[in-house]
């Protein structure tokens, strides 16, 4: 599945524990952002997998809006501010994904 975020287009897959494992290098990985490539992979059949969705939505909002994640700590206020602007994407994005993955 495709989405479009701040004009630019993502993809969706679910994908096998082996290519999540080999992109990742960690065993333990349901998800995964992969910036360069604008994809997010899931791992296939897992139990979570719209939670898993819906964090690694977060971190395609706040790349997409210019949040740095590597080094920048968040506080309660910028937290508040950035659940309450991206709710509506992120949600929006796993219902249509629940209605893709069904068909």
């Amino acid at each position: 599945m495709n989405f479009l975020i701040n004009g630019s287009t993502w993809t969706i897959e679910e994908v096998e524990e082996a290519t999540i494992n080999n992109e990742t290098k960690n065993d333990y990985c349901l998800g995964l952002t992969n910036y360069k490539t604008q994809k997010i992979l899931l791992l296939k059949g897992q139990p979570n997998i719209l939670k898993t969705l819906a964090h690694e939505l977060t971190h395609v909002w706040l790349y997409e809006f210019g949040h740095n994640q590597s080094e920048k700590q968040f506080n309660c206020e910028e937290m508040c501010e950035i659940v309450a602007s991206c709710y509506k994407f992120i949600n929006e994005i796993v219902e249509g994904y629940k209605g893709f993955t069904k068909e």
